[in-house]
């Protein structure tokens, strides 16, 4: 059996880079279509690919802020959260929305599609980390709330908003934050 060293490095010390600590220059286009494409190797029962991926560029991001006003206004999100979700959009270069659009008809269990996109999730998440740039997942209210779906990404009746990836550079040295105990998380089937 070989072992890839630095695979088994990377998963050990895995590690999110805070959004608010993301800037630019943010990845080009060939590699964010290199990330993207070698991330959806997902479990994916049935072959069915219930997810789709909306890129945010510097380039719309204006337009995302301003969905992001108005209907934070509409809901009445505190100001602070207001703030800070903009200035997430402001510092990251790239923001990668993952949506679930489960098949309905289908032998697959709707469980099981939801899951291919969570691994979808996490596997744009990791493989930005691992090409060396910052990256954070996140949902909050703008992941939760449908209608903001439908203004932002077109979400259709069955989908929902998986995550937001947001991805960019950043300076600081990343520090770890306690885990989970193995004996705490993990019983031995008798």
């Amino acid at each position: 059996m070989k072992v890839d060293e630095e695979a088994k490095n990377f998963f050990a010390n895995r590690r999110s880079v805070s959004a608010k600590r993301l800037k630019g220059p943010g990845p080009g286009l060939k590699e964010i279509q290199e990330i993207i494409g070698s991330s959806m190797r997902v479990p994916d029962h049935g072959k069915l690919e219930p997810w789709r991926i909306s890129l945010i560029l510097e380039k719309s991001k204006n337009h995302f802020i301003d969905i992001i006003e108005k209907r934070g206004k509409e809901l009445s999100v505190e100001p602070e959260i207001l703030k800070k979700n903009k200035q997430n959009v402001i510092n990251a270069p790239l923001i990668v929305t993952i949506i679930c659009s489960p098949v309905e008809k289908s032998k697959i269990p709707k469980i099981e599609q939801v899951l291919s996109t969570g691994a979808l999730c996490l596997n744009v998440l990791n493989n930005f980390l691992v090409h060396g740039w910052g990256a954070n997942w996140l949902t909050g209210w703008m992941a939760h709330d449908r209608q903001f779906g439908k203004e932002a990404f077109d979400l259709l009746d069955n989908e929902f908003v998986a995550g937001l990836i947001y991805v960019g550079n950043f300076d600081e040295i990343i520090s770890d934050r306690p885990r989970p105990k193995l004996e705490d998380k993990v019983i031995w089937f008798q």
